[in-house]
């Protein structure tokens, strides 16, 4: 196994982009949109993974997902405040259905682990080194994150999960930025990816894994509440080609899970969520074991070519900024917008301007005649 370590100096910016369909293939104005975002992050950050998603409700349709990653907080903020950057983002219709979500993250509150010596996520900003210690057991993530001690747990602020607003699968028009978050929200980004498996390996994993390993992966994202789980998207990369050669047709639904290459983004209140469930979900333990029996050195796959990453970090309240431009009402952390430590700003209005926040402020807005 191996590890990533980046520069300590600084921490580094993990920026997630979002454009919705509104249905099952993006409209001409959706693609535009599309297309001059993509241009627009070409050449940009460090390392971009493109991606397809399911949701947020599967029924409304899909997004294209961009996961970028930048060497640090000035390095995305000179992109972020160009003049080209800027007028895209200002001129998007209040039905756009394009989000971000900004994770600024210190390499003191993150890990990652793979099983290649070829970088995935964060580790495109720094160097893989090999992990011969913190691997393998039970609490081994948490005992990678530096600041997490026996007496600083890295705990929610919430004293309970939040109540979750009533989501209805209706597009929300305007703009909604938040602020502030509770202390602590655990995001967890995991990829797959076997387009590198031979047919040995590849039958292997299809008798073994795949079912097991969707039924975790359901589980997860199902879990709520209970789970700890606020927000959770499924993407894939459509290009890498199907697994098995057909989709949709599998126990499980998910059909992102269909494609050789997947990258899965879980948001929990806090990382004891993540570990409970994690040890407590009773597949999730006996795939856990099936695996690590196939692919340790004396198993039958020693040397396969399965990829698989994990990356973790632990966000302050301050480490997150997010805004959601006329998406599907529970994109993101909208499900709990007003709710206890999830703060909207004040100073936009329905539009998300300054315009709107006058026009509310002086009788001009909802409502108003």
């Amino acid at each position: 196994m191996y590890m990533a370590e980046v520069p300590r100096s600084h921490p580094f910016v993990l920026l997630l982009l979002g454009v919705q369909y509104h249905g099952h293939c993006p409209s001409p104005t959706t693609t535009a949109t599309i297309t001059q975002l993509d241009s627009l992050l070409k050449n940009s950050a460090v390392h971009i993974e493109s991606l397809e998603q399911s949701g947020p409700i599967p029924s409304l349709g899909r997004s294209r997902v961009w996961l970028t990653y930048w060497t640090s907080p000035t390095s995305h903020d000179e992109w972020w405040t160009s003049a080209p950057v800027q007028t895209f983002w200002n001129a998007l219709p209040d039905n756009a259905g394009v989000w971000r979500e900004k994770l600024t993250l210190p390499m003191s509150r993150v890990q990652l682990g793979t099983n290649v010596t070829f970088p995935s996520g964060f580790a495109h900003l720094g160097k893989l080194v090999p992990n011969t210690t913190k691997s393998g057991y039970w609490g081994c993530y948490r005992d990678r994150i530096e600041e997490c001690t026996e007496t600083e747990r890295l705990e929610s602020s919430l004293g309970a999960f939040p109540e979750r607003g009533v989501v209805k699968g209706e597009v929300r028009r305007g703009r909604v930025r938040m602020e502030r978050f509770p202390e602590n929200i655990c995001v967890v980004v995991e990829g797959q990816d076997n387009s590198a498996m031979e047919s040995e390996e590849r039958e292997h994993w299809m008798e073994r894994f795949d079912g097991p390993a969707r039924k975790w992966i359901g589980d997860v994202v199902g879990a709520g509440e209970e789970g700890g789980v606020l927000a959770s998207m499924l993407c894939c990369r459509p290009e890498s080609g199907l697994l098995s050669g057909e989709s949709g047709k599998k126990e499980g639904g998910f059909d992102t899970l269909d494609y050789n290459r997947k990258v899965q983004v879980l948001y929990f209140l806090d990382m004891g969520y993540m570990e409970r469930i994690g040890k407590k979900n009773r597949g999730h333990v006996k795939l856990r074991g099936s695996f690590m029996e196939s692919y340790c050195p004396a198993g039958p796959m020693a040397n396969g070519r399965q990829l698989m990453w994990v990356e973790q970090g632990v966000l302050k309240s301050k480490d997150i900024e997010a805004e959601y431009i006329g998406c599907y009402d529970g994109t993101g952390f909208m499900a709990f917008e007003g709710k206890p430590g999830f703060v909207v700003d004040e100073k936009t209005g329905d539009d998300g301007s300054w315009s709107g926040y006058l026009k509310n402020l002086l009788g001009w807005g909802k409502g108003s005649a």
